[in-house]
């Protein structure tokens, strides 16, 4: 039985991952901070284990220790669309020193694989590196520190960049959370002029991907230094209120303007074209799940 390691089990896709994995029969452990929400483990908390980190090195190495983890999943960030001063520090403590410990603390331990979790806003309107914003950008420093560990000590690493996500159980107040709650609650919504595009991932094959990253570094024969877009589905916003409004069979008061573009706003997002993980492909149809995701309680 593989045994894997998962920080951000307690986030969306984090808890959607502990799910699939011990469907497929691994050994799972959690790493969870001090003041995370667990409401996504519920259902599984009994199946696995959970260790709790205090924050410090020591803490991490004997986590690692202790779970003894064939794959680590690394999850757990900090991302915020704009940030304020206030927010730097926060955001270099979660997304590129705790994520740098956990690389040092992998490889004292001698924990040798990892899927590393990016974002395709480190591709601002480019296909090489540009941040979108500030979250994009300890992203990539992330990955740049990575390349040590791959280099020096060995670590064999794939990093998947994901857009946009959705699924059953998502409570984050992502665009369409609110789209859904409009359509399920008749109430007016305030949107931008919607002529950007999208790209929406579901869960279930977000996590798929996951998993097959894993499997890819248990089967290698030396060290991978791969990097993935990991695509759904792309259409503007304006698509998707409309692909909405036919899976629910009413309109949403959608107010067209209400709401600027964001500064920087990814108008048309980086494609993925360029290798595709092997083995993967995106499989849930996107008008199939806004019919399950409408009929779900909110």
């Amino acid at each position: 039985m593989s045994r894997a390691l998962i920080t951000g089990a307690a986030g969306f896709i984090g808890g959607g991952l502990a799910r699939r994995l011990l469907v497929e029969g691994w050994a799972v452990h959690a790493l969870l901070g001090p003041f995370c929400q667990r409401e996504a483990l519920a259902e599984v908390k009994d199946r696995m284990t959970i260790h709790d980190h205090d924050g410090s090195m020591e803490s991490l190495q004997a986590i690692l220790g202790a779970a003894r983890p064939d794959v680590v999943f690394h999850l757990a960030s900090l991302f915020l669309a704009e940030h304020q001063p206030k927010d730097v520090k926060d955001l270099v403590a979660s997304n590129l020193l705790f994520s740098t410990q956990l690389a040092e603390a992998m490889a004292v331990t001698g924990a040798s694989r990892l899927v590393n979790t990016g974002t395709s806003w480190q591709h601002f309107n480019a296909p090489g590196y540009r941040p979108v914003n500030l979250y994009a950008a300890t992203k990539q420093a992330f990955e740049d520190i990575l390349a040590y560990y791959h280099d020096a000590r060995g670590l064999s690493c794939i990093t998947l960049k994901l857009y946009d996500t959705y699924g059953p159980g998502d409570r984050r107040r992502k665009l369409i959370n609110v789209l859904l709650d409009a359509a399920a609650t008749g109430e007016p919504v305030a949107l931008s002029p919607g002529h950007q595009e999208i790209e929406l991932s579901h869960l279930d094959d977000v996590t798929a991907a996951f998993s097959t990253a894993a499997l890819r570094l248990l089967a290698a024969d030396a060290p991978l230094w791969e990097s993935y877009l990991i695509p759904g589905t792309r259409l503007t916003v304006r698509t998707l209120v409309a692909r909405l409004e036919a899976a629910s069979g009413k309109p949403l008061r959608a107010s067209w303007g209400e709401r600027p573009y964001r500064p920087r706003e990814v108008m048309v997002p980086m494609a993925a074209d360029g290798p595709a993980l092997p083995g993967w492909c995106p499989e849930v149809d996107l008008d199939r799940a806004l019919r399950e995701l409408l009929v779900r309680p909110r």
